[in-house]
């Protein structure tokens, strides 16, 4: 558990529990939305305006990969490990850049991911040091 000074366990310690679990529940997301990109790739639709042109299937492999990583460091963080607070962190924005490049293939799902990763980001950085183990 977390304390202050006063040997005080603190509210913010819910925070980083949220942004560990969250982690894990955005690394199954992002399993989930690989496997649906590299199975069926007529689920997603893709304008011919689109910012950076890759395959599908390269999309595919991109999300299987940070959400892999983004799912093991979210245990990491629920564990009270600080590798798994940095590599969250790192992850978080790349997933938010990748889901940012991601817009034109499926947008609802790119935004609620990227406010997701914001969250997650906050939580690690302002209050991760509050699960030490």
């Amino acid at each position: 558990m977390a304390e202050n000074e006063n040997n005080q366990t603190t509210g913010w310690l819910g925070w980083v529990y949220f942004a560990g679990a969250m982690m894990a529940v955005l690394g199954i997301f992002e399993i989930i939305q690989a496997l649906a990109a590299l199975l069926k790739h007529a689920f997603y639709v893709v304008t011919p305006n689109e910012i950076v042109k890759f395959s599908i299937n390269t999309w595919g492999w991109i999300h299987l990969i940070i959400g892999i990583i983004v799912l093991l460091a979210g245990f990491a963080v629920l564990a009270g490990q600080a590798w798994g607070r940095v590599i969250g962190v790192l992850i978080a924005i790349i997933s938010a850049i990748v889901n940012l490049v991601f817009l034109p293939a499926y947008p609802v799902w790119s935004i609620i991911v990227i406010l997701v990763d914001f969250l997650v980001i906050y939580a690690l950085i302002v209050h991760g040091s509050e699960a030490q183990v």
